[in-house]
């Protein structure tokens, strides 16, 4: 394998979660003579919370650099420029549209830590530029979306990792060979609990106007317009339909995904069925 992909699989790898604690290491055999032609170019879409985490792993590698971020709200951009600067001192160019900074060259890799209802058509079209993509979960919003996604990966012939980091960790795996080893017996039943009280709304508030630095139509997108309200906004935004899917499609995918992988489920289920409600209404409700 070629010295540069072996470097960009790696980098890839490594911020998921798959190379073992032990080889870690190895890339820092590079790390005093790593030319020009060897470095990993990475560009960042969406630099608040996840994007932002998943970048400063991909700079621990010193083959990796990030050359460009991309957000919608200036406020952040601005604070990851100077947090990015420290990191490396290196100045990364900044940029309010993903779709210009897609343009350049020079990226081999695109993080996507935007919200959810953005991932499908950030990572075709990253697919689409010639970029390897690292999306956060959950990869969509709907089924024909991740279709889409799988097709466009295939399609442009692009290395697309996903981040259920849960797969690659050891205890998990040991879990999967006790299972599968068949000293449990028979299961009949699997529960899977997401102990997590963050997902009320609480305190509503009236819409207000867009706070300045901020593109509330870009960061809108795909969803349906609406007037700016900060409860469906910055760290709310996934308790909402039209962005999100509550905790099911934040923690639910990790769980779930979990008691699919060690029964060994790869098909789609016979039938379904749910309780719940709306408890907080009408006093917490937005």
């Amino acid at each position: 394998m070629e010295r540069r992909k072996f470097i960009r699989n790696s980098a890839s790898a490594i911020a998921a979660g798959f190379i073992a604690p032990s080889m870690l290491n190895y890339g820092n055999l590079f790390a005093n003579h790593v030319s020009a032609n060897d470095k990993i170019n990475v560009g960042l879409i969406g630099c608040r919370g996840m994007g932002w985490a998943n970048l400063s792993d991909f700079l621990i590698h010193p083959e990796v650099d990030c050359v460009a971020l991309c957000d919608i709200d200036q406020n952040v951009l601005n604070r990851r420029a100077a947090d990015a600067e420290k990191l490396r001192n290196t100045k990364s160019a900044l940029y309010g549209d993903y779709r210009k900074m897609l343009e350049r060259k020079d990226i081999d890799i695109v993080i996507i830590g935007t919200p959810d209802h953005w991932h499908c058509l950030q990572m075709a079209d990253a697919c689409a530029a010639g970029k390897d993509v690292y999306v956060e979960k959950p990869i969509a919003n709907s089924i024909a979306e991740c279709d889409a996604m799988v097709a466009a990966a295939k399609r442009y012939n692009r290395v697309v990792q996903v981040g259920q980091q849960q797969r690659s960790g050891d205890h998990w795996h040991e879990m999967k060979k006790y299972i599968d080893s068949g000293k449990l017996g028979k299961i009949a039943q699997v529960n899977v609990w997401a102990n997590f009280n963050y997902a009320a709304i609480l305190n509503p508030i009236p819409d207000s106007p867009v706070p300045a630095g901020i593109d509330f139509d870009t960061w809108l997108g795909p969803a349906p317009m609406r007037t700016f309200n900060e409860k469906r906004f910055h760290g709310a935004w996934r308790m909402f339909w039209d962005y999100g899917g509550g905790l099911m499609t934040d923690w639910g995918v990790h769980l779930l995904d979990m008691a699919l992988w060690g029964m060994n489920v790869t098909g789609m289920p016979n039938r379904i069925f749910s309780s719940g409600g709306q408890f907080a209404y009408p006093d917490n409700y937005a």
